[in-house]
């Protein structure tokens, strides 16, 4: 009989959320000495994000054994009674298995989410070469429809148990639907104004072309204060110059009547990830392959996940330099250390 796994339990110390790249180290054995002594000082978490990396790993047992060696924490957004997020997160005292197992029940959700939030942005990158924007957004539209049927039909159960959640779960579904569905409507509107909605199109290389920035300018800009300097840059260009746009809009943080809130800090992280991932700033290389892109949303998940723990450990240098420019820029009180493999010892640097 296997024996039961050890269920983490949180001491008050301060929390590491590693990505992917460390936890490979530990799964390869590289400096044990270093990871007892991350153990011993702190309380390393990780996320859905990190699961759903483990599942595309393939060998999931050795990574979920790594995770339990290290003691690790699952870490989730809380959501409120209008099952919005808080901006906070929570601690959850599982074994890594069964948080796994409880990621695997919910995966088909996050793939319909995948296919209905993505997959624009893809050919953005010149993926989906042989679609245009106009029957992208249909599909993004029908696969968002079947989420939330997905979702919806659960709902009578709780006649039995939650009766007054069903009436406002409900709500917030078509809401959602509605939101969605506007902003589909307007986004491949704005595409089709801008790029051509034509098959083989690159949109992010037509971009930069017709700005005139990209890769080798914006990676020569050094900190501190990177996003302001690469607003001060682009504030100038063509497309613009006196369109009385400010570094909110440029970053697609700005405050949206659509939603009525303010955006979290977290969902400012990805959308400012994003953005530097197009325009050209140590972005990630080959986003117009599916799997590549699928990675990089990947990364920008952990950098949002990461802006809510005290550290957040990389051995990705491209990552940390765009997290360290985000995070500087909102304010999040993150330490970022690029982790790095010399002569089998896991080195730190921190800025």
């Amino acid at each position: 009989m296997k024996e039961s796994p050890i269920l983490p339990t949180y001491a008050g110390k301060t929390t590491v959320y590693i990505d992917q790249n460390v936890l490979t180290m530990v799964v390869k054995g590289n400096d044990l000495a270093f990871f007892t002594s991350l153990i011993d000082r702190f309380q390393v978490i990780y996320s859905d994000e990190t699961l759903r990396e483990i599942k595309r790993s393939g060998q999931p047992e050795k990574f979920l054994a790594a995770l339990d060696s290290l003691n690790a924490m699952h870490f989730r957004y809380q959501f409120n009674d209008s099952f919005e997020p808080t901006g906070e997160m929570i601690l959850h005292e599982v074994p890594a298995v069964q948080a796994y197992g409880n990621y695997l029940q919910m995966e088909p959700v996050y793939d319909i989410m995948l296919a209905a939030a993505h997959q624009t942005t893809l050919k953005m990158y010149g993926g989906r070469s042989a679609s245009t924007f106009t029957k992208i957004a249909s599909e993004q539209i029908d696969a968002f429809d079947g989420l939330i049927k997905s979702l919806s039909a659960p709902l009578a159960q709780l006649d039995y148990t939650h009766p007054h959640l069903r009436a406002p779960i409900e709500q917030y579904l078509l809401t959602l639907q509605s939101q969605y569905e506007q902003v589909s409507a307007m986004s491949a509107a704005e595409m089709t104004k801008h790029i051509s909605d034509e098959t083989d199109q690159s949109g992010v290389q037509k971009y930069r072309s017709s700005v005139g920035m990209g890769p080798k300018e914006l990676n020569n800009v050094k900190p501190p204060n990177v996003i302001e300097k690469i607003w001060k840059i682009y504030q100038d260009l063509d497309g613009y110059r006196d369109q009385g746009y400010s570094i909110e809009n440029f970053l697609g943080i700005a405050a949206n009547p659509l939603y009525g809130r303010d955006m979290q800090v977290h969902e400012k992280v990805t959308a400012i990830y994003n953005l530097l991932n197009m325009i050209g700033y140590k972005s990630d290389s080959k986003l117009k392959l599916e799997y590549r892109y699928v990675a990089a949303i990947s990364d920008a998940a952990h950098a949002a996940i990461g802006s809510r723990a005290h550290i957040l450990l990389s051995a990705d240098e491209a990552f940390v330099d765009k997290v360290r420019a985000i995070y500087e820029f909102l304010g999040v009180n993150t330490e970022v250390g690029l982790v790095c493999l010399v002569d089998g010892e896991v080195k730190i640097k921190i800025e």
